[in-house]
């Protein structure tokens, strides 16, 4: 090849050179949706591993997409880091000018050589069908097919001018101007943009493809669409006949053309069923060829632009096109095709926009909406966010987004604890309550945070977008997402056309900083659907109803819409001289009466998260006020920006413009199928900032700190979450203690402690879990410095927790006991059941159905703040122990109080009954480690 290239460094040495050991590559496996036997949803299935390499340098990190190897991801994520640096390694691409046009020149002469003509290439496939096209045209290669198939000469057209890549007419050009230096090997044709070779080929080699030819298909037709350039409406073309001769031949002549030598082709716009690609084919421009000139007189004819063919595929085409699904692939001689309908042509506007590839990856273009949060992986549906802005980046040619994960500490521990406020302290008087009252501040969150940054630019590094949000989150991989989720929703603000709702699906927190100073880059959408915005529609009135399922909530429902004519159309619009709507619908064969209706989308089961715009906001709202095995219907109005989005849907294109086309609306129906309420981390996690779980542990934390305790024991332990935070602070504690009766989450606990307790130094000296029931007494547990039981008691039955209570302070006797339980009386902020502003002092007399729900299912009693106080206070007093209220989330001076509510019981006397040890000992060891003797499981 013309114009040879050194051999340069990879990404990732170039990186190893500048960071050495500094530099740390981190692979992960992550699963295929693709292989999901369920459209739309990532339900993981068996098939190949993809990886996923996180690169973290001294100042920053990069994450790489997703990659059926891993060492190409970890390149994918070393090219990302330089891109970052502003390093560019010199390759393939880094030629000069000469050298680009030298290799379009050698390019062209190898493309007519004998060799190439057997080629399993498309090329090769259009040079053998060119030597059976008849009379002048035998031999002839239409400048437009080695333009668009061979991706080398269009890589060299982008080194000597970049406007290649939305002009295909400047690629034509260059292609002719090279070819022209090859006049003694290469016949240039300027006027029909042709070339041919000036030798015949050799005789053994016509013959042969002559005999191939007479195997050919025969009586083969596909489906097309007409694009005009005006304002007349897309159209199928009647079927064209493909094997009757050259495509490119046959297409042209749908033009009004001698031949295809005449035609421009697009870049592809996706691939149909079968693999074959989409592109739009539309007449060369006129211009005239200049041997002088790099740039062809008259490239630019805006009065002839096809503002809605140029708009889906991203390059100016100009004139009428026509978008077809047929051509040649890698190692075939036969034709490759399908049909293209004008449903096709909306879907393909549709999934311009990152609200639209979101529905059709949805199956639901006219019920499904890009969620304007990204809440938990578990609750999402649908392609996650940073794949829909890998997948719309691809789509418009631009650079493979680039993601920055950083870091950050946040407040100290000191300062989350200005927000707990006591209430009442046993035996204490109410000035010192007063004088321990602190103003609440809020928090950002705990220790390590992760935020994350995205930029998207062209792939010449021209920045499009810089979005960085400024909100921290507890995992790595919510920042990422949330990060594309915000870049998608301003992205989707250019393309609200396509939009089935009128509102924008913008960010409403000024939690971010985004700058964009490059959107030319974007072909502006056309006006594709067309109708009247003032329509109206005759809905009966609706009782108003109160919502039953809260924000968080999984539900699945069954829906249909149809487009309906409105029964009491007597509009004139859209009506001939002297003609009645009668006249009109009885005109149309397929409209049996006046009031017409017909299917356009339906879904037998879709799960979505309420409270996240995922769903058409009529949807949502008629879903959150029914009961599941309820039935709803209702009509709305049409809204102008769903025509393109009904077209893209419809099966009967022309019975649908119709219905369009007179006073229509949209019909509802909807079966609720389940719901799956929120789970109580999940609600809490979104009101509270850090998690309503994670202040509990700190506010315990808090506590132990300040005492001078050397042993604690946690019943209900779970996870370990209150052990993991203890180990991660200074104190004077020597032995802790896990108890619970989940054996998974003592299994977890255990490897936690496992790691840390190995890893750290502190002043542990021993740890044990047991396998055992806070309602069974233990005697090795016996006069402990501190007991805490964190969101335990709710779990039991109510005569079961008073039970346990007595037990702990009779029998194990701590010194200080911390429990926590949900205050009741807060559900309904939680929950948003009622009106913040609507007292709950009387529960009882509000109707079941409007009372809040436990915040878990597994919960068998939820107490408020007088119930757990009663409890609390009588505990105390028979058991010789004082006891102070606090909380934490919300506020202890307001209704309705603390989201949690705590008592910490005080021993008063130190005299302790003696327990004989080891009399009672029914728990059961499930791991312990000692300091120097490392852990041992039972």
């Amino acid at each position: 090849m013309v114009g040879g290239v050194k051999q340069t460094l990879t990404p990732k040495a170039i990186i190893h050179q500048k960071f050495g050991a500094n530099a740390s590559y981190r692979v992960e496996e992550v699963h295929d949706s693709s292989q999901s036997s369920c459209p739309g949803l990532a339900i993981p299935q068996k098939g190949p591993c993809l990886y996923r390499c996180h690169l973290q340098l001294p100042d920053f990190s990069v994450v790489s997409n997703v990659f059926k190897k891993k060492k190409d991801s970890e390149q994918s994520a070393a090219e990302l880091a330089l891109e970052k640096l502003g390093i560019r390694p010199r390759d393939d691409n880094d030629i000069t000018v000469e050298e680009a046009w030298d290799d379009i020149t050698g390019r062209i002469k190898y493309t007519f050589s004998d060799e190439f003509l057997s080629a399993e290439h498309p090329l090769g496939a259009h040079l053998r069908a060119a030597l059976q096209r008849d009379g002048d045209c035998c031999g002839s290669v239409p400048v437009s097919v080695i333009a668009t198939f061979d991706a080398k000469i269009l890589s060299r057209c982008k080194i000597i001018n970049p406007s290649v890549e939305s002009d295909p007419f400047l690629v034509n050009s260059y292609v002719m101007k090279a070819a022209a230096k090859l006049s003694d090997y290469i016949v240039v044709s300027p006027h029909v943009a042709s070339l041919r070779r000036k030798n015949p080929y050799p005789p053994a080699i016509i013959e042969a493809l002559a005999t191939h030819e007479s195997d050919s298909l025969e009586s083969v037709e596909v489906k097309a669409v007409h694009i005009p350039y005006l304002g007349t409406e897309i159209v199928e073309l009647d079927a064209l006949d493909i094997s009757s001769g050259y495509y490119l031949d046959i297409i042209a002549k749908r033009f009004g053309l001698k031949d295809g030598n005449q035609m421009m082709i697009s870049r592809t716009l996706g691939k149909a069923s079968c693999g074959s690609e989409c592109r739009l084919y539309s007449p060369i421009p006129k211009f005239k060829f200049s041997d002088n000139s790099s740039e062809p007189s008259g490239s630019s004819h805006e009065e002839t632009r096809n503002a809605r063919a140029s708009y889906i595929c991203g390059q100016d085409i100009h004139g009428d096109a026509i978008l077809a699904s047929v051509g040649y692939r890698w190692k075939t001689d036969n034709l490759d095709y399908d049909d293209v309908t004008v449903k096709s042509f909306y879907r393909i506007c549709c999934g311009m926009s990152p609200n639209g590839i979101y529905k059709i990856s949805r199956q639901a273009l006219l019920a499904a909406q890009l969620p304007s949060s990204f809440t938990t992986k578990s609750n999402w549906r649908g392609p996650l966010p940073r794949e829909i802005l890998c997948m719309f980046c691809h789509q418009h040619r631009l650079a493979e987004p680039v993601f920055s994960i950083t870091s950050d500490p946040v407040k100290l521990l000191s300062d989350i604890f200005r927000s707990h406020k006591k209430l009442k302290i046993s035996g204490v008087d109410d000035a010192d309550n007063e004088n321990s009252s602190r103003e609440k501040e809020d928090t950002t969150g705990l220790g390590h945070g992760f935020r994350c940054g995205v930029k998207v630019l062209t792939k010449s590094q021209d920045l499009v977008l810089d979005c960085s949000p400024r909100k921290l989150y507890e995992k790595e991989n919510d920042a990422l997402q949330n990060a594309s989720l915000k870049a998608l929703l301003w992205f989707s603000k250019f393309f609200d056309d396509l939009d089935v709702s009128g509102e924008e699906l913008s960010d409403t927190d000024d939690d971010q900083d985004i700058k964009s100073p490059s959107t030319h880059v974007f072909s502006a959408p056309p006006i594709l659907g067309k109708g009247d915005s003032s329509r109206t529609t005759n809905m009966p009135p609706k009782e108003k109803r109160v919502q039953s399922i809260t924000n968080g909530s999984v539900v699945s429902i069954c829906y249909s819409l149809s487009l309906a004519v409105d029964p009491n159309y007597s509009s004139d619009e859209n009506l001939s001289d002297g003609e009645s709507p009668r006249e009109v619908i009885e005109s149309n064969e397929d409209i049996e009466s006046e009031y017409s209706t017909d299917l356009i989308e339906s879904n037998e089961g879709i799960e979505f998260e309420v409270g996240t715009g995922a769903m058409n906001t009529h949807i949502e709202s008629a879903v959150t006020q029914m009961t599941v095995g309820e039935y709803a219907s209702f009509s709305t109005t049409l809204p102008t920006a769903a025509e393109v989005l009904i077209l893209a849907s419809a099966t009967d294109t022309e019975r649908i413009r119709w219905l369009l086309s007179v006073r229509s609306h949209l019909d509802y129906s909807i079966l609720l199928l389940g719901v799956k309420g929120p789970t109580e981390e999940r609600m809490e996690a979104a009101f509270f900032k850090p998690p309503l779980s994670k202040q509990r542990v700190e506010y315990a934390v808090k506590h132990i700190k300040e005492s001078s305790a050397s042993t604690l024991a946690d019943f209900g332990c779970g996870s370990g979450s209150l052990l993991d935070s203890l180990l991660d602070y200074p104190t004077s504690l020597h032995t802790i203690i896990g108890v619970d009766i989940s054996p998974k989450g003592l299994a977890r606990a255990a490897k936690m402690l496992h790691t840390k307790l190995n890893k750290e130094a502190c002043n542990v000296k021993s740890a044990t879990l047991y396998d055992g029931s806070i309602l069974e007494f233990d005697s090795r547990l016996h006069d402990i410095d501190i007991g805490t039981c964190l969101e335990v008691i709710e779990h039991m039955e109510e005569d079961q927790a008073c039970e346990c209570g007595e037990k702990v302070l009779s029998l194990f006797r701590p010194k200080l006991l911390i429990v926590s339980t949900p205050n009741y009386e807060y559900n309904r902020i939680l929950q948003q059941s009622t009106p913040a502003t609507q007292e709950e002092n009387h529960p009882e007399d509000k109707p079941e159905s409007q009372l809040p729900k436990f915040r878990n299912h597994d919960h068998k009693f939820e107490w408020t703040r007088e119930q757990f106080n009663q409890w609390a206070s009588k505990l105390a007093e028979r058991h010789n122990y004082s006891v102070e209220f606090s909380g934490v989330g919300g506020s202890g001076e307001v209704d309705p109080g603390f989201a949690s509510q705590i008592a910490v019981f005080k021993r008063e006397a130190n005299v302790v009954e003696n327990v004989a040890e080891g009399s009672m000992q029914p728990y059961k060891v499930i791991w312990e480690w000692k300091k120097g003797n490392g852990d041992k499981k039972d």
